[in-house]
């Protein structure tokens, strides 16, 4: 199987530099331009599924997808953004000052790190992981696209790299509706290509 991770696009919570994690944010017009734009990206592709986060941003771009390249489209709790527990809902400048030691705890690759009443690297790294693998067992010879979270992608990409506790997880950042391509085969995962985001460049 070859899954195409997608980040969202523009919420209004991006816009506003919010920290949203399980927090309801809609797409913004912007996040809407980025999603066709990512669909004509990939309108040569076969896809027969694309498999979504249940928050409203990622079906909202996941929706865009499935209309133009003509998908069907399901929702997978397991993809939903890393619960960031008290810093929700903040202004990252805002959780930075208040929170520091919790905001850090964010960009740590220390796998059982973990913010108050929040979700650990580790765990949010099963439940991806979870779903590739059983995506994998249904679509063995197909591409399917997955619309997830920033943050979540950061920890796929983090894994995949070696999971160093080192590591900042920024540094695997992806834009709003940049995508990577993961390869499937059996029980081995591999990175062929990450953070791609040349179909934004006219984007405003």
């Amino acid at each position: 199987m070859r899954a195409i991770l997608v980040r969202h696009g523009e919420s209004e919570g991006n816009k506003q530099g919010i920290i949203q994690g399980r927090l309801e944010s809609q797409l913004t017009a912007r996040g809407l331009r980025q999603s066709f734009a990512l669909a004509a990206e990939l309108a040569d592709l076969s896809v027969p599924h694309i498999y979504t986060s249940p928050a409203l941003r990622a079906q909202g771009t996941a929706n865009v997808l499935a209309s133009e390249l003509r998908s069907q489209t399901t929702v997978d709790e397991r993809l939903q953004e890393r619960d960031f527990g008290p810093l929700q809902g903040l202004n990252v400048i805002e959780a930075q000052k208040t929170h520091p030691e919790l905001f850090n705890t964010l960009l740590s690759g220390e796998p059982h790190r973990v913010t108050p009443e929040g979700e650990c690297l580790d765990n949010v790294s099963r439940r991806l992981f979870s779903c590739l693998n059983d995506l994998n067992e249904r679509h063995r010879n197909d591409t399917v696209i997955i619309v997830t979270h920033g943050h979540a992608l950061e920890i796929v990409l983090w894994q995949l790299k070696g999971a160093l506790i080192t590591d900042d997880l920024r540094q695997y950042g992806h834009q709003n509706c940049s995508y990577s391509i993961v390869d499937i085969e059996g029980e081995c995962i591999s990175l062929a290509k990450w953070g791609i985001a040349t179909h934004l460049r006219d984007i405003r």
